[in-house]
């Protein structure tokens, strides 16, 4: 991985174009403010090293938020032409 030295100043300025390069571009940044280094920054990964498909993640997670009444059933409106 590339390592690239980014000023506080720009990290401020600049953060959602360094996010994207650290994300996207697996790069690792290294901020620092008067020449001294404050922080580095690496991409993030998976446990398994690779990105999890939609389908295993959405497997995982269903049914963990109860479904929802539905609303417009039981909402009054005091002008009755705008029922639904």
């Amino acid at each position: 991985m590339n390592t690239t030295y980014i000023s506080a100043t720009d990290l401020k300025r600049k953060t959602a174009e360094i996010l994207n390069m650290i994300y996207y571009e697996k790069k690792i940044a290294v901020v620092e403010r008067f020449g001294k280094t404050l922080v580095k920054m690496i991409p993030y990964e998976n446990k398994k090293g690779k990105k999890e498909e939609i389908s295993l993640v959405l497997d995982r997670y269903f049914g963990s938020l109860p479904d929802f009444p539905r609303v417009n059933k039981e909402r009054k409106f005091r002008n009755k032409s705008l029922t639904l």
